[in-house]
């Protein structure tokens, strides 16, 4: 029997291109979702021949997907898609499927979710495969803690890295959104120009693969083709390679269903610049004034320091404040009104980034 495949986010560019890998390759999809691109949804649920689609945005339609996620045996769902209220349909999915794949490039429910939806997914026999391309770098690796001596994750450089003339005091907007090497969305782009995607994956990785912050940086892989580098107690160091093109980490999943083709390798690994690694060392970049303090949170703060991030770029866009100044904005809220909260359930935790919408976001 063929797997039933779910993809929440298909109309992004993950989405776009996974669909369009499966359909090269005869694999059907069952069933995908949008935010609301609609028309992009149409386009495929006709040109794919999918027969299951939801418009999350359309209360309706959201309701008609929770009532599938009730009702349907999912054996392989996607999080594409963007921001912490996935966990909702996460949570009715994991209460009706065990011994599926939860795939998940959604870095919001990842970070919100933390060690319990981690525990969610491990008590329902289900099994978690990210698709961050530094997280998945590190799926074939032991990671056990106590012997792990440091982990590093890796930055391309964005836009302005590699050019030290840039004054980051006045730089366009058209510029901090020209990525060098990926095409990406404007939260994204802001966060890889700035380095904050870095202290958020930082993160993830403490989440995912339960290992201490104080052990985890980040080096800077100008081809991006080292991922992740992994040095053991006992003196030994993981590499952890591939090109970068996230339809590697999108066919893994795949993998468990399908024989799944080797690609054809973009770049010769053997080439010692690919492998070329450097220490962050830019003061430029004001993430330079705050890592150490922001590696330091905790999960409330690490929720918090995400949302306000959001909300930071929302400031930027709209001219409110200047992109030098996006750091400076989420530290002067981020210990304001700390209060100790037991996020024990996927819903207090969407009730809790809410209530920070409503307080700090632009009205």
């Amino acid at each position: 029997m063929k797997p039933k495949i779910l993809i929440l986010g298909s109309t992004g560019k993950l989405g776009t291109k996974l669909i369009r890998y499966c359909y090269k390759n005869n694999i059907d999809i069952f069933a995908i979702t949008c935010f609301k691109n609609y028309k992009k949804l149409n386009k495929f649920k006709l040109k794919y021949d999918i027969n299951n689609t939801f418009i999350l945005s359309n209360n309706n339609e959201k309701l008609s997907f929770i009532k599938f996620l009730k009702s349907k045996k999912i054996d392989l769902v996607y999080f594409l898609d963007y921001g912490s209220g996935s966990l909702e349909y996460a949570d009715y999915f994991l209460k009706n499927n065990s011994k599926s794949i939860i795939a998940i490039a959604n870095k919001e429910m990842i970070i919100a979710g933390g060690n319990l939806l981690k525990s969610k997914i491990l008590k329902t026999r289900n099994k978690l495969i990210p698709l961050d391309s530094e997280h998945f770098s590190m799926l074939n690796s032991k990671l056990i803690n106590k012997d792990i001596n440091k982990l590093y994750i890796t930055a391309s450089g964005g836009p302005f890295y590699f050019k030290k003339n840039i004054d980051l005091n006045r730089v366009s907007f058209e510029k901090v959104v020209n990525h060098p090497k990926w095409k990406m969305g404007i939260n994204n782009s802001i966060d890889s120009s700035n380095f904050i995607n870095k202290l958020l994956e930082i993160y993830e990785t403490s989440i995912l693969y339960e290992i201490d912050l104080n052990k985890i940086d980040f080096l800077i892989s100008k081809d991006a083709f080292i991922h992740s580098i992994v040095h053991y107690n006992d003196n030994t160091i993981s590499i952890n390679c591939f090109d970068n093109d996230m339809i590697i980490p999108l066919i893994k999943p795949l993998s468990y269903f399908y024989e799944i083709k080797s690609l054809l390798l973009k770049k010769k690994y053997l080439n010692p610049k690919i492998m070329t690694l450097e220490t962050f060392s830019d003061i430029r970049f004001e993430i330079n004034k705050y890592f150490k303090i922001l590696k330091k949170l905790d999960h409330q703060l690490q929720i918090k320091l995400m949302i306000l991030n959001n909300i930071a770029h929302k400031y930027y866009v709209s001219k409110k404040i200047k992109y030098n100044e996006i750091y400076d904005f989420i530290i002067s809220k981020l210990f304001i009104d700390k209060k100790d909260i037991n996020l024990k359930s996927f819903n207090e935790i969407n009730i809790y980034i809410k209530d920070i919408y409503d307080k700090y976001e632009i009205n």
